[in-house]
């Protein structure tokens, strides 16, 4: 478990209603998938696959194989005993899990770039 009273995860919200959840390393990550996938139960026909969009690869370290695995989840040590383990169906539709990339790229081919360097504006 993560130390306590040290920020784990960030948020901030994409140009619309949409929360986007930055965690400090992997498997803070994976805990963090796993306390999504606890409290925002998907239907029991949800296909993984499209559930998680990028790096698939995280489902495995939150341990979590199929749905079987979702639906046995158990709650969080940070709620047991503590508030009552309840989970809401259907509210979370996709999970996005990405990495940074390489970062910023010097374009030496113009036709390469996706700004137009005349204007600036979008191609």
């Amino acid at each position: 478990m993560p130390p306590q009273n040290k920020i784990q995860v960030s948020y901030t919200f994409n140009a619309g209603p949409n929360a986007m959840l930055i965690a400090r390393n992997r498997k803070v990550a994976a805990l963090l998938l796993q306390r999504l996938l606890f409290h925002f139960l998907l239907h029991p026909d949800t296909d993984l696959d499209s559930y998680v969009i990028g790096d698939k690869s995280i489902l495995k370290d939150a341990g979590v194989k199929d749905i079987n695995d979702v639906e046995a989840l158990p709650p969080p040590p940070e709620i047991k005993g503590n508030i009552p383990a309840t989970s809401t169906w259907g509210m979370s539709v996709t999970s996005i899990c990405t990495r940074p990339g390489r970062g910023p790229v010097l374009v030496g081919d113009e036709s390469l770039a996706l700004l137009s360097p005349e204007t600036g504006l979008p191609r």
